[in-house]
């Protein structure tokens, strides 16, 4: 009896002899075989290896992988070692089609991996307005999730979306995220940081001018050891972030962290870019 003679009984039982890659290559021997096993391959990958093909395939962008998996008993919910689903997959890579289809197919667009970070979390820090827009646009969603801090690289200190947004530059991101009304502006991660002050010690001047503006934000917010926003942008040199908070009324260039420290302190320990006076400010714009 040749091989394309065998019966389905015996093609499926000699399957359950075989590892999954074994059964891959098996059902590619020849078209019967295919047809036999492709959804049992499907389904005894969502019991016995948690749904692995769904996960690869929102990784990777395979629309038709993740529908076949999900057809054949891949779990919405399913996630990899890091409690990553395939939304999140799906946005960390950039792939709005995926995730669209993924929230479509039912996942949780507010389920959180072992660091606390949800699907949002990528595209913020990313920058991808549209993927950002497509999340908020999903009922219930709450974007203002803190995410864990850890150690281990890539190290995170417990940054919300609006932070990411804030730290890398992100003004367009950031300004859909404020106009949800659903963030706070004051969200703190684990060394006591706020979105200001993430954008005020990554010199994100745009980001600032935007903050700034937001009602009630707290300029002068302490973080570790009393640091303000503008002590980080004087300790990492940016001048042009410096200048626009001095520039305010509430801001207070010679206010002290740690006991006796000023910004001015700062500014001469790093030896900074930043022109400060005794009094802790910028010379005027335009002064010799």
């Amino acid at each position: 009896m040749g091989l394309s003679n065998l019966p389905t009984e015996l093609v499926q039982a000699i399957a359950e002899l075989l590892s999954e890659k074994d059964v891959s290559v098996f059902a590619q021997l020849n078209r019967q075989f295919f047809d036999i096993l492709i959804d049992y391959l499907y389904a005894r990958n969502a019991t016995r290896s948690n749904a692995s093909a769904l996960l690869w395939a929102a990784d990777k962008g395979y629309e038709s992988t993740a529908r076949q998996a999900l057809a054949n008993g891949a779990k919405p919910s399913a996630t990899n070692r890091k409690g990553d689903t395939s939304l999140h997959l799906a946005t960390n890579a950039g792939n709005l089609s995926m995730a669209r289809f993924l929230l479509n197919a039912g996942v949780d667009v507010n389920q959180q991996n072992k660091y606390s970070e949800i699907p949002l979390s990528a595209p913020a820090r990313d920058g991808n307005k549209e993927l950002v827009k497509l999340l908020l646009d999903q009922p219930g969603i709450d974007p203002d999730v803190l995410g864990r801090a850890r150690i281990r690289p890539p190290r995170l200190q417990g940054q919300t979306p609006l932070s990411y947004a804030a730290m890398n530059g992100h003004v367009d991101v950031l300004k859909i995220l404020l106009t949800t009304n659903r963030v706070n502006i004051e969200s703190k991660d684990s060394r006591g940081w706020t979105p200001l002050a993430y954008a005020a010690a990554h010199g994100q001047a745009e980001v600032m001018e935007v903050l700034i503006n937001v009602p009630g934000i707290q300029l002068e917010s302490r973080a570790q050891w009393g640091i303000t926003p503008l002590m980080l942008a004087v300790i990492h040199g940016h001048e042009a972030v410096a200048r626009i908070l001095i520039e305010q009324e509430s801001v207070k260039g010679d206010a002290k962290c740690d006991g006796e420290s000023t910004a001015l302190c700062y500014y001469e320990w790093t030896g900074g870019d930043c022109e400060m006076d005794a009094t802790g400010r910028p010379p005027a714009k335009g002064s010799a």
